[in-house]
């Protein structure tokens, strides 16, 4: 692919990660502003939580059919559009609608089932880009997701202190400038053909169950973590408000801060590198133990570092899934993608389920458990590679022999 056009097709992912950080974290952010102005209780915020995460499986599964079927510059394309118009419903909703629950999971609904399926298609443009020299490009896009997250949370903590909770809707309608921007960028992108055959049987083997498995309690650490840091912060702050956006921001630069640090990593190897993976998931699980037992800062310490480490395992484990096992088509960064949402609603409605019979430390110090399960996952992964790779290089090595003793 020619330069300008791997820069193209790389500044119109990155455009459609940071549309993702906003339609994924933008309800979260507002639960304090909701409940207040509208009497929404924590168990509809909860449930609006669920309808997203169910909304961007439901975009995964159809992605699983239509991904190696349907052009990829009208599925990122119709997916940027669907997630403008989310947005824009969704800042109408006190215009349109007298029941505004209702009308805020309906604008929920499409901009999440948007974002699920804006993730899919450009995981599998990135994974394709001859420029993610070792494997970085997911993590990448999962960086720039991150630090779009610390952008989204610093804006909305302007606009509320400026204009007043009352006007959060006017946030909304700027923010749906970037789904348009992202627009206009794929639209004009170029878009490689994939050179590897889609075949689901190359794909069903232990090392892409594990995979599944990685992804599922890694990116369900980072979304508990990520959710439930809050409480933290508003007890430190003594502020609802500022504890909501402090925290979220606060473990997003923790978040792009390891992805930035891993990227470069990752640029100076030759493959992902997965000890890295494994010794990081071991140091989240660590973090989430400190942060249920320490004192008030010090947890808060350890909830915010799990950034560091806890980001790039989900990315990690896709793209050495993709490495390895290259003749699967975008059939499996799909399916690996509903591993990741299931993780996302399964894990952190748990961690509120063990917080209301006991306690949010408690649950922390239970869920310590998911990243300690990544990292054995990632092991079982580096283990069946480093086997399969002794095995071909027997293979070589005595297909070179026979070759000798026949000349």
């Amino acid at each position: 692919m020619d330069t300008r056009n791997t820069r193209r097709t790389a500044r119109a992912c990155m455009a459609g990660s940071a549309n993702q950080a906003i339609v994924t974290n933008l309800s979260a952010l507002l639960f304090v502003p909701f409940m207040r102005l509208y009497g929404l209780n924590a168990l509809q915020m909860g449930l609006l939580t669920a309808v997203g995460f169910a909304a961007q499986m439901c975009a995964d599964c159809l992605l699983l059919f239509l991904v190696d079927r349907v052009g990829t510059r009208k599925l990122a394309c119709a997916a940027a559009a669907m997630s403008c118009a989310g947005l824009w419903l969704y800042g109408a909703v006190p215009y349109l609608f007298e029941n505004i629950y209702g009308g805020i999971v309906a604008a929920t609904v499409i901009f999440a089932f948007a974002g699920g399926m804006l993730e899919v298609v450009l995981s599998n443009v990135a994974d394709g880009l001859p420029s993610g020299k070792g494997g970085a490009s997911l993590n990448l896009l999962h960086t720039v997701y991150a630090w779009s997250q610390v952008a989204l949370c610093l804006f909305l903590f302007v606009w509320l202190v400026l204009f007043g909770a009352e006007c959060w809707n006017g946030a909304v309608f700027i923010l749906s400038f970037v789904p348009m921007v992202a627009f206009v960028l794929l639209f004009f992108a170029h878009f490689p053909r994939r050179v590897k055959e889609a075949s689901v049987r190359a794909g069903f083997q232990p090392f892409y169950l594990f995979a599944l498995l990685a992804v599922f309690f890694g990116y369900g650490a980072e979304v508990v973590m990520n959710q439930w840091i809050t409480s933290f912060v508003a007890g430190a702050l003594d502020s609802e408000t500022g504890g909501i956006l402090g925290g979220c921001a606060l473990f997003a630069l923790c978040l792009g801060l390891g992805g930035s640090l891993y990227v470069g990593l990752l640029q100076r190897r030759n493959k992902p590198s997965n000890r890295v993976l494994i010794v990081s998931a071991l140091i989240t699980a660590v973090l989430y133990i400190g942060a249920a037992l320490l004192p008030e800062i010090p947890a808060l310490i350890c909830a915010a570092l799990c950034g560091l480490s806890v980001g790039f395992l989900s990315p990690g484990a896709k793209e050495a899934a993709s490495d390895f096992l290259p003749h699967t088509g975008g059939w499996m960064l799909a399916s690996l993608a509903i591993s990741q949402d299931v993780g996302a609603a399964v894990l952190p409605a748990s961690a509120g389920w063990l917080a209301g019979i006991a306690s949010m430390r408690a649950s922390f110090l239970c869920l310590a458990a998911a990243p300690a399960l990544a990292a054995l996952s990632l092991f079982a992964m580096s283990h069946i590679r480093g086997r399969s790779w002794t095995k071909a290089e027997k293979v070589t090595k005595k297909r070179q022999r026979n070759f000798k003793e026949t000349l």
